[in-house]
């Protein structure tokens, strides 16, 4: 029975939940949907460590009025929360698959419905969105969150932490964006190419703003850097058939210190022009940097990059240090079908009990 209890306080400290909230044009709800999921600890972690401000008040500062001044803690603004990422059923043509897609759905034997795959490490080959819907901002835009907010939950009396006549806590983070009527409807402009939304993530990253342009491309693309961080020219390097791979000399110092340790990097063929990200057979391309010296070009990762046969990669390549960090992901239950007539908003519950 201890274990049980255990495990059941466990499950609870990793949960989380999303809601989504479908619209009309005039603003009456036609359809409210939960689902429950799981957050990563890491990610509970840092949005528990992003909460804490950047300053702190210091009373005698301004000639004795006070001010804000440094606090001396890096939030870390890449880590934060601040993107929930949506994927789709569509084929490589564009045209719709809705829940018969079998990347996201099974038919379970039992009641001859569709029903959610659960994601593991074979839901995705670069542990990304199975199927994320291609950026063209402003019809397909990366989605950013507009509201956060904390709601309470309550504890039962007589918990030692608390007096018996308190039962609420603001320990609830609610993370809210909102898919307008023009976003997201498809590839197309009739019915039949509107999009069926069938997996949302939530995700940190780089701050980007809302010139991205109609690049036609997945999500995870906007977050890599190469040389000067904002292009997509690789950082040229050498593998060696070991963890360790070498940033080439040519490659500036500035550039040299982009990856730190603890960063995590996107391995590539060796190409001279810009827009490469030939994955040369490899699984996963994404390496975890697990020992960078400052001013040092040996990069140590956390296995030797290998591709599809597990032979070592040798020579020439191209690295991108990438900022995204998917904290969850889930495949909807019900997936919901955007048009031009519905307002979606997607609320994503995190519970820090």
């Amino acid at each position: 029975m201890s274990n049980q209890i255990a495990l059941a306080e466990n499950y609870s400290s990793f949960k989380g939940e999303i809601e989504y909230e479908i619209k009309d044009t005039r603003g009456r709800v036609l359809y409210r949907y939960n689902e429950p999921n799981l957050i990563k600890i890491f990610a509970k972690e840092q949005l528990a460590h992003r909460i804490v401000h950047d300053k702190v008040w210091d009373p005698s500062g301004s000639a004795g009025s006070g001010e804000w001044v440094d606090s001396g803690i890096d939030p870390n603004n890449e880590m934060a929360a601040k993107y929930i990422l949506l994927g789709a059923s569509f084929d490589e043509d564009g045209l719709p698959l809705s829940d018969a897609d079998e990347r996201f759905y099974k038919v379970d034997p039992a009641t001859g419905v569709s029903v959610p795959r659960r994601p593991d490490v074979g839901a995705s080959d670069e542990g990304d969105l199975i199927n994320p819907i291609p950026i063209s901002e402003p019809l397909r835009p990366l989605k950013k969150i507009e509201s956060i907010y904390f709601e309470p939950s309550y504890q039962p009396p007589d918990s030692p932490l608390l007096q018996s006549n308190v039962r609420a806590m603001n320990n609830v983070v609610v993370m809210e964006t909102t898919i307008r009527q023009e976003e997201y409807n498809g590839f197309g402009t009739t019915n039949s190419d509107f999009f069926t939304i069938t997996e949302i993530a939530l995700a940190g990253g780089a701050v980007l703003d809302s010139d991205i342009g109609a690049c036609e491309c997945e999500p995870k693309r906007l977050f890599l850097q190469g040389v000067d961080a904002a292009k997509d020219e690789q950082i040229i390097a050498t593998a060696n058939g070991t963890p360790t791979v070498t940033i080439d000399p040519s490659v500036s110092t500035s550039d040299v210190n982009r990856i730190v340790e603890g960063d995590q990097i996107f391995l590539v063929g060796r190409a001279d022009t810009d827009e490469s990200y030939d994955t040369i057979g490899q699984v996963n391309p994404y390496y975890l940097v697990t020992t960078k010296a400052v001013g040092g070009r040996d990069v140590t990762l956390d296995r030797t990059p290998v591709d599809s046969d597990g032979n070592p990669i040798e020579g020439s390549i191209g690295i991108y240090r990438t900022t995204l960090r998917l904290f969850s992901h889930r495949i909807l239950a019900i997936p919901f079908k955007k048009s031009e007539d519905f307002v979606i908003t997607i609320r994503w519950r995190i519970n820090f009990n």
